[in-house]
C-alpha cells in the first residue's frame, strides 16, 4: 500500500504543477504562495503531514475510520431493511451498499417508494447532498422523480457511463437536441429535454428541462459531468478538482436555499464521498477558521447519513491534498477569475455523440488540389522550376527543388520518365558540375516500401501463402492438406520467380542495345545505365525475399510434419490404453460374474 501511495502523491503532485502552469499567476500572487508557505503550518497541514511520516499511515488512518463507523452504525442500529427487501433488491446496483433506513430518500410517487439514495447533511456548513448510485435501465424514472420531488437544480456526475469495459452507470439523458427527442418517462409522468452542453478539459456541462406532465411545470436542471475521474482513484490533480468545485458553487446549486443537488457515481460512495468531504471541509475552514476543522470528524458526520464514504486511502489522501490545495486557492482572486477553455459547445459544433444535426449545414469540403506530376521548365537563372498543370497560365514557379529530392519518383508511371531524367540531370549537375553524366552516383537502394509498391500483387500472394501456413497447427487431422498447400506455394512462388527473371533478362537485352542516357552518348567501355544498375539491384533484392520465404515455407512443412508424427504417436498411445481399460473392465465383469 505505501507504494500505490506514494505513487499517487507523486502523481497528484505533478499533475497539480501542471495545472497551475494554466492558471495565470503574477508576482504578487507567488510571494504570497511563498510567504503562506514559508509560514507555519495550520492543524490540517500538520494532520496531513504527521500521516504522511509514517510508513503505512494512510492506510492505517483509513482502516481506523472504516472499524470506527461500523462500530457506531452497530451501536446506533443503523439498519439498511428497506434496500433488503425482496420487491428493492433488483433496484441496487451493488449489493454490498444499501442506504440507511433513517437517511433514505422516500418518493411519493408512482408505485415504488425506495430508491438507493441518501440524504446527506452537514449542519455546520449548512450543506446537503442527496448521495446515490448511477441509475440502472429500470430505475430512470426513479431518479428524475427524485429529482423533480427533492427541487434538486443541478446533478453531479462523477463517472463515466462504461469505465474498464464494465457499466457504471445506465445513460439517463437524452442525446439529442429538442422536444421530439425529450426523454419520456410515463410510469413517473416526467419528461427530460436536452438543451445544450459545453465541454471543457476534465468535465462537461448539460442543461436539461425537466417537465411535469400532471402540472405541466417545468424546471431547467443542471448536470456536471467530470470526465477524468477513475474508479476507485482520484482525479489528475487537486486543481483540476476545485476548478470543479468552484464552477459548480458558482452556479448556486449549492446554495442552502435551493434543493440539495445530486452527487452520484457509481455506487455513491467513493467519489461522492470525496467531494462531499473537501467541500464541506473548506466550506467550514471559511466559517470556522483552518485550526477549528478536523478532517476525519467531518467524514465521521458524513457517514452517520451513508455508509461507505471514501473508499481507498488513495481517495482520503487526495480528500487532504485538495482541502489544503484548496484553503489556498479559493481565497486567490487570479484563480476564481479564471476560465477555463471551452473545447466544444452543441450550439457551436456537433451533437454530443459527434452527430452533426441534421438542421446544420456539413462545412465545404477543402479544394481538390491538382496533380503535382512535375512539367520540366527553365527559368531565367537556369533552376528547374515546375508548374502546376492546371495554373500554366498563371506562371507562378514552385520553389526549386532541393538537392535532397526523393527518388521514389523512378517508381512512377513510364509516361514520366523524360521530366525524371530531367530533374536527375539537374540535380546531379547541381552536385558535380565538371564531372561526365554518365559518372554521377547512383540512387540508394530503394527501402523495402517501395519494392511494395512496385510489386504489389506478389506481395499480396506470398502474404496470402503465408498467412495460409500459418494456420497448419489450427486442427491436426488437416496437417496433410496443409503440407499440400504449402508445396503448391513454394512452386508457384519458384515459378513466379522464373518468369520474372525472364522478364527483367529480355528487358536488360533491350537496354543494352540503346546506347543513349538522357540525351548522351555514351561508349561501350563506360559502365551501366543508372536504370539498369537499379533494376540489378531489385532483381537481387526480390531474389533474396523470395528464397527467404521458400525457407520459411520449407521450415513450416517440417515443423507440419513433426507434429504430425507427434501426434499420430499420442493418438496411438491413447488406443493403447483405452484398449487395456477396457480389457480390464470385460476380465472384472467376467470375473465377478462367475465368482
Amino acid at each position: 500500500m505505501t507504494s500505490t501511495t506514494n505513487s499517487t502523491a507523486s502523481s497528484s503532485g505533478g499533475g497539480s504543477e501542471s495545472s497551475n502552469e494554466n492558471i495565470p499567476m503574477d508576482s504578487s500572487t507567488s510571494s504570497s504562495s511563498s510567504s503562506s508557505s514559508s509560514s507555519a503550518p495550520n492543524n490540517i497541514e500538520m494532520e496531513y503531514n504527521k500521516i504522511s511520516d509514517d510508513r503505512n499511515g494512510w492506510q492505517h488512518v483509513y482502516q481506523e475510520i472504516r472499524e470506527k463507523c461500523e462500530r457506531e452504525a452497530n451501536e446506533k442500529h443503523f439498519c439498511t431493511s428497506e434496500s433488503e427487501k425482496a420487491q428493492n433488491r433488483c433496484l441496487n446496483r451493488y449489493r454490498d451498499v444499501n442506504p440507511y433506513d433513517h437517511s433514505r430518500i422516500v418518493l411519493h410517487r408512482g408505485s415504488v417508494d425506495y430508491i438507493n439514495a441518501n440524504l446527506v447533511k452537514m449542519g455546520r456548513a449548512e450543506r446537503k447532498y442527496i448521495l446515490t448510485q448511477g441509475p440502472l435501465v429500470d430505475t430512470i424514472g426513479h431518479f428524475w422523480l427524485m429529482v423533480w420531488e427533492q427541487k434538486t437544480r443541478a446533478i453531479l456526475m462523477l463517472n463515466k457511463l462504461m469505465e474498464k469495459k464494465q457499466p457504471k452507470c445506465h445513460l439517463y439523458w437524452p442525446e439529442r437536441k429538442g422536444p421530439e427527442n425529450a426523454l419520456k418517462l410515463n410510469e413517473v409522468k416526467l419528461t427530460v429535454e436536452f438543451l445544450h452542453w459545453t465541454e471543457y478539459k476534465n468535465f462537461c456541462v448539460r442543461w436539461f428541462k425537466l417537465t411535469d406532465l400532471q402540472s405541466n411545470q417545468n424546471r431547467n436542471i443542471i448536470q456536471f459531468h467530470y470526465t477524468t475521474w477513475p474508479d476507485f482513484g482520484v482525479p489528475s490533480s487537486p486543481v483540476a478538482f476545485l476548478y470543479f468545485l468552484k464552477e459548480v458553487r458558482s452556479s448556486g446549486a449549492l446554495d442552502p436555499n435551493e434543493g440539495p443537488a445530486v452527487v452520484h457515481c457509481s455506487a455513491g460512495i467513493g467519489r461522492s464521498g470525496t467531494f462531499c468531504l473537501v467541500d464541506c471541509c473548506l466550506v467550514l475552514v471559511d466559517k470556522e477558521g483552518v485550526n477549528n476543522v478536523s478532517v476525519q470528524e467531518v467524514l465521521y458526520e458524513l457517514r452517520r447519513y451513508r455508509m461507505g464514504l471514501i473508499q481507498t486511502a488513495d481517495q482520503l489522501y487526495f480528500s487532504y491534498q485538495a482541502i489544503i490545495e484548496g484553503i489556498k486557492l479559493l481565497k486567490d482572486q487570479k484563480f476564481m477569475n479564471y476560465n477555463e477553455v471551452v473545447y466544444n459547445s452543441v450550439e457551436d459544433h456537433c451533437q454530443q455523440n459527434d452527430e452533426c444535426s441534421l438542421d446544420e449545414t456539413p462545412p465545404p469540403l477543402p479544394p481538390r488540389t491538382h496533380s503535382l506530376l512535375p512539367m520540366a521548365g527553365s527559368g531565367a537563372d537556369g533552376s528547374l522550376r515546375l508548374n502546376l498543370a492546371g495554373n500554366n497560365s498563371q506562371g507562378k514557379p514552385l520553389p526549386k527543388i532541393p538537392a535532397s529530392v526523393s527518388f521514389n519518383e523512378l517508381y512512377a508511371p513510364d509516361n514520366d520518365k523524360n521530366n525524371k531524367d530531367a530533374l536527375n540531370n539537374f540535380i546531379n549537375k547541381e552536385r558535380n558540375p565538371d564531372t561526365n553524366i554518365t559518372h554521377r552516383p547512383l540512387p540508394p537502394l530503394p527501402t523495402q516500401n517501395s519494392l511494395d509498391r512496385v510489386h504489389e500483387s506478389d506481395s499480396d500472394e506470398n502474404n496470402d501463402s503465408d498467412e495460409d501456413s500459418d494456420d497448419i497447427n489450427d486442427d491436426e487431422d488437416d496437417d496433410e492438406d496443409a503440407g499440400n498447400e504449402l508445396n503448391e506455394n513454394a512452386a508457384e512462388s519458384t515459378a513466379k520467380h522464373k518468369q520474372q527473371h525472364n522478364s527483367i533478362a529480355t528487358s536488360e537485352s533491350a537496354d543494352q542495345g540503346s546506347m543513349k542516357l538522357n540525351g548522351i552518348e555514351a561508349g561501350s567501355s563506360e559502365p551501366t545505365s543508372p536504370d539498369n544498375e537499379l533494376r540489378r539491384r531489385k532483381r537481387a533484392e526480390r531474389q533474396a525475399n523470395i528464397e527467404k520465404k521458400v525457407n520459411d515455407i520449407k521450415r513450416k512443412q517440417r515443423e507440419s510434419e513433426e507434429n504430425k508424427q507427434t501426434a499420430k504417436k499420442r493418438r496411438s498411445l491413447i488406443t493403447y490404453i483405452t484398449a487395456g481399460v477396457v480389457v480390464g473392465v470385460i476380465c472384472v465383469y467376467v470375473y465377478s460374474k462367475w465368482t
